[in-house]
């Protein structure tokens, strides 16, 4: 009895396998074995948004093709331009730290003239200890200025980083398959996905293999791949061999990485590579 679909997959593909590997060798004469698999995007990216808000802008659509750090859609951020403009602002406002620094400067001028004076006698020693005491409060006063003026440039910073994670770009060079926003619809925090973007500039071609037949692939190894439809071969590598081996089939995942950069191949295409035992 077969538990799951999962598991009929695994054995449809295992008799499959086993049903190329008969005809290939009645068809050929050879200890040759023809492999049948599909080809998938190198990577499939659900890009999703830092930020939670309303879908302001869609740039782009299903088809269009994208370069990495291009605009994909803008969230509202009219909140956001507001709270940068205050916060430039303030950042510009230095009218706290002029005044702490002119008031150290007449302290520290004072005590100067105090410690003249005290020195030839003619001030005493209270004077010079209360002169003492101002210019430490007056040189507490210039660093807290500083200080704030730092604050209110690191909050700048804050909401313009912010800001700018409001736009949502292309992570790498790729081709947008499906919307999971529009304009006007709400981006939350648990559900940020807002676009699928495929990587097709490269593909993979899967493969199911007996174990035998896998520890004779290498990573990096060149192999022919030839595509059934459209009658096509390309030159692929050996991207990744799995190190496990599935309990219910008995097969072993291969993939070969294909050059895609103009676009010749599509995903989802059935293809064969010929093993030979």
């Amino acid at each position: 009895m077969i538990g799951s679909p999962a598991a009929t997959t695994r054995l449809v593909r295992s008799w499959h396998l086993a049903t190329c590997l008969v005809l290939a060798n009645l068809q050929t004469g050879v200890n040759a074995t023809e492999l049948e698999g599909y080809t998938e995007p190198l990577r499939t990216i659900e890009v999703a948004s830092d930020e939670s808000g309303t879908v302001a802008e869609v740039l782009v659509k299903p088809g269009d093709a994208v370069e990495p750090g291009q605009p994909l859609i803008r969230l509202d951020s009219q909140v956001h331009e507001a709270q940068l403009a205050i916060a430039k602002q303030q950042m510009s406002s230095s009218g706290y730290l002029d005044a702490a620094k002119a008031e150290l400067e007449l302290a520290r001028e004072r005590w100067h003239r105090l410690q003249s004076l005290h020195t030839t006698g003619h001030a005493r020693q209270s004077e010079l200890s209360r002169a003492e005491k101002e210019l430490k409060v007056a040189e507490a006063n210039v660093r807290t200025a500083t200080e704030d003026l730092e604050t209110r440039r690191l909050e700048y910073e804050r909401i313009a980083t912010q800001l700018k994670r409001r736009s949502i770009h292309a992570p790498v060079a790729g081709v947008v398959t499906e919307l999971h926003k529009e304009a006007g619809e709400f981006v939350a925090p648990n559900r940020p996905e807002v676009l699928t973007l495929v990587q097709l500039d490269s593909l993979l071609a899967n493969f199911t293999v007996m174990p035998f037949q896998a520890a004779t692939l290498k990573e990096g190894q060149t192999i022919t791949v030839r595509f059934i439809e459209t009658r096509q071969a390309s030159q692929g590598t050996v991207s990744f061999v799995s190190p496990v081996t599935d309990a219910e089939s008995g097969s072993v995942l291969v993939q070969i990485r294909l050059d895609n950069t103009d676009r010749r191949y599509r995903s989802g295409q059935r293809c064969r590579i010929r093993l030979e035992d």
